[in-house]
């Protein structure tokens, strides 16, 4: 979408984002503040965790929600106290994640590398359809054994 500069009239390329938000604010052309709103992203839903004792020291990760580029660094700082806090180390519990991608397996990857470097172990429990069909295309799955 072409827009116009504001002090000469010449063609700026405003995106179509950016072009909704102009014309909703200064009340021009045919975008009203439906189409503004849906133009502009909304925020990534939050993940949930939940955490209780497992087997052989271990601690089980109860996550819930998407865990994407937005959700990635979050999902970090929660793994990374969950670690911190078990004995041998962690069970993840993903079967109520609709959606992974590689940034959030990049993180699951990053640590299980922490947890061999602190002398622990992360499992993958149950998994839902989403992540198995992700940890089978990237070929990472036998990379997480399931718990004993």
């Amino acid at each position: 979408m072409l827009g116009s500069d504001f002090g000469g009239g010449r063609p700026v390329d405003l995106g179509e984002a950016a072009m909704a938000e102009h014309e909703y604010v200064h009340g021009s052309g045919r975008w009203g503040a439906a189409t503004a709103a849906a133009a502009i992203p909304a925020a990534p839903p939050p993940f949930t965790t939940d955490t209780y004792p497992g087997s052989d020291g271990r601690l089980v990760v109860v996550l819930r929600g998407e865990l994407d580029f937005d959700t990635a660094p979050a999902l970090r700082l929660a793994l990374e106290e969950a670690l911190g806090r078990s004995r041998t180390g962690l069970e993840l519990d993903l079967q109520g994640v609709p959606f992974l991608d590689c940034s959030g397996l990049n993180v699951l990857l990053g640590m299980r590398d922490d947890a061999r470097d602190r002398g622990k172990s992360m499992a993958l429990g149950a998994r839902s359809p989403a992540v198995a069909r992700l940890l089978d295309l990237s070929g990472t799955a036998s990379l997480f054994p399931s718990p004993r």
